[in-house]
């Protein structure tokens, strides 16, 4: 199947080949690959300047025309692209959004138990010893205040 549509690509291409190079030897050279006696009315190349003129705007009205479709076509596949994205976050990203919201909730939940639940009975803890600490040095230090107060009173 492969060999078969290489033979008629190669085939195709040879004609089309042929045809245009018959064309330029016909047209520019005033050779005669194809007579124009089979057909009079044939065309020839352009012989002054207004014929040439008249081919380009002719070529330059068909760019600008493909071009148009391919804007218009470009146009629609980016709607397309819009309509497609928005759909895309709407189906998929609204609900995963949501759902790493509750996880944040859940964290945030955790640690404001385990703050209540660990921490504020350490920090208590601490707060007690701390002030115990402090209780027993100015207890300890009291003598010694004491006795300077004692001097400085003589």
């Amino acid at each position: 199947m492969r060999f078969l549509g290489t033979v008629i690509g190669a085939a195709i291409l040879i004609v089309l080949t042929y045809l245009t190079l018959s064309w330029l030897i016909d047209g520019y050279f005033g050779g005669n690959i194809y007579p124009n006696g089979a057909n009079p009315d044939s065309w020839a190349a352009p012989n002054t300047w207004s014929e040439w003129r008249d081919i380009v705007i002719v070529l330059v009205g068909l760019f600008w025309l493909l071009a148009g479709v391919l804007a218009v076509v470009l146009i629609g596949a980016l709607i397309f692209l819009v309509f497609v994205l928005r759909r895309l976050v709407r189906d998929h990203a609204a609900p995963a959004l949501d759902s790493l919201k509750e996880s944040l909730d859940n964290v945030k939940g955790t640690t404001e138990f385990a703050g209540e639940t660990v921490v504020s009975p350490i920090i208590r803890v601490y707060s007690v010893v701390r002030g115990v600490r402090s209780g027993v040095g100015a207890i300890g230090g009291l003598p010694d205040r004491i006795r300077r107060r004692a001097k400085g009173k003589k």
